[in-house]
């Protein structure tokens, strides 16, 4: 299986990754770094030119980068799997406008602006929603709710932001694909 992964907000493609390495059990991840500074439309199109989109099975992501999975995935009619999404990223993103530093230590500028050319995550994809609970950033029950009507949803308890039960949610993630 061929998987392309999308990292969030603030952070980088990192292919050591323990969420990359367990993911890379179905197959080769492929992933990019991507500048959520920008409008949408430019972030999302930078992310096509950028991806080789042809032969993925499988678009995965996490927060920032779960919502682009959704977005991507659905433009492009590939199956994703969105872990702890921003459904609403203009008010996700809204507490870090301004000046910044990335977790990778660089500078950025977040406008107001470019938070606005946010919009909710899509609803019309092939998509699989994995939440943790412990989520202290984005609210995994709000997120359940929004989006349980559209996807299969997937809570486990505990965890984090950072999504901890990569290993048990492999599965799921396996059988999700091969049901496509």
């Amino acid at each position: 299986m061929n998987i392309h992964y999308i990292h969030g907000f603030a952070s980088a493609f990192d292919p050591n990754s323990a969420k990359i390495k367990v993911l890379g059990k179905l197959g080769p991840v492929s992933g990019q770094n991507l500048d959520y500074t920008l409008h949408t439309e430019q972030l999302i199109d930078k992310a096509l030119e950028q991806g080789s989109w042809r032969s993925l099975e499988l678009i995965a992501g996490t927060s920032m980068g779960g919502w682009l999975a959704a977005v991507l995935g659905t433009r492009l009619d590939i199956p994703f799997v969105a872990i702890n999404p921003s459904v609403q990223p203009h008010l996700t993103l809204g507490k870090y406008i301004g000046q910044g530093v990335d977790f990778q230590g660089q500078p950025y500028a977040l406008t107001a602006a470019v938070v606005e050319s946010y919009f909710d995550l899509p609803t019309g994809g092939k998509g699989l929603i994995l939440l943790d609970e412990g989520d202290d950033v984005i609210d995994a029950r709000a997120t359940q709710a929004a989006l349980q009507d559209h996807y299969p949803v997937i809570c486990f308890p505990g965890g984090n932001h950072r999504f901890a039960h990569m290993a048990e949610a492999l599965p799921m993630i396996e059988a999700f694909v091969q049901a496509d």
